[in-house]
């Protein structure tokens, strides 16, 4: 049966999400969609320095995707954020319930897993550039090696349960998803990993990560972006 939409009052002031296609803020448009509030989507072209924008700065100083404008508040950083719809609409089960199986607080360490250890070295991988002004070249081998160990990590735990925390989808996965999918853009082998490829076909399967992955297109026409050279949505 499926949970009744809890209408908390905060929710009930205009949402909109600072986002740009393919980068980590669909995860938190993937948990949007999962609730089901309604909301605004608002491309941000990070390519073209938009998030740098005296406009965007103004909205959120640290020049980054996603933000998350509720009436007149702003939440930052995807962790945050996605803890924060968490607690407040507890219904769409976004984390798990604190258990013996995984501990207190599984969710939010696994989110700031996430996006404090696993996005850097993904970002050594897809982006090298940006942790040297040298030769790239040995950031990204070595966002390759750091990379292989987390995902062997990801493929041991989805090779006996269908998500990662057993037989319930949670918002963990799509981070998960969105870090080994943007690491292989970028040329990380996915191959040798055959549970993590079966966990992508899962995760893209889902209703709520269709209806996310429409509007990133959507936005895409919209707003003529481009996205960059290797990146697929």
């Amino acid at each position: 049966m499926t949970q009744p939409i809890v209408r908390d009052p905060i929710f009930m002031q205009a949402t909109t999400l600072f986002h740009f296609p393919g980068a980590c803020s669909r995860v938190t448009m993937n948990a949007l969609e999962e609730i089901g509030l309604d909301f605004e989507d608002r491309p941000v072209n990070i390519l073209g320095g938009e998030q740098k924008s005296a406009g965007y700065l103004a909205l959120n100083p640290r020049g980054k995707v996603p933000a998350l404008q509720i009436g007149h508040s702003i939440l930052t950083e995807n962790a945050a954020i996605l803890y924060y719809l968490h607690l407040q609409q507890p219904h769409a089960r976004l984390l798990p319930e604190d258990s013996v199986e995984f501990g207190p607080n599984a969710g939010l360490s696994d989110l700031v897993w996430c996006s404090a250890t696993v996005h850097p070295t993904v970002r050594q991988i897809r982006m090298p550039v940006r942790f040297t002004e040298g030769d790239p070249s040995g950031v990204k081998a070595l966002g390759i090696k750091n990379f292989a160990g987390v995902a062997a990590q990801i493929a041991a735990r989805v090779n006996r349960q269908s998500w990662w925390y057993g037989s319930a989808w949670s918002i963990v996965d799509v981070y998960l998803y969105w870090n080994y999918s943007t690491a292989a853009s970028g040329g990380f082998d996915l191959g040798p990993y055959p549970s993590v490829l079966e966990h992508a076909d899962r995760v893209r399967a889902r209703p709520s990560f269709l209806r996310a992955l429409a509007r990133e297109q959507a936005a895409i026409a919209r707003a003529g972006l481009k996205l960059p050279p290797g990146a697929t949505l």
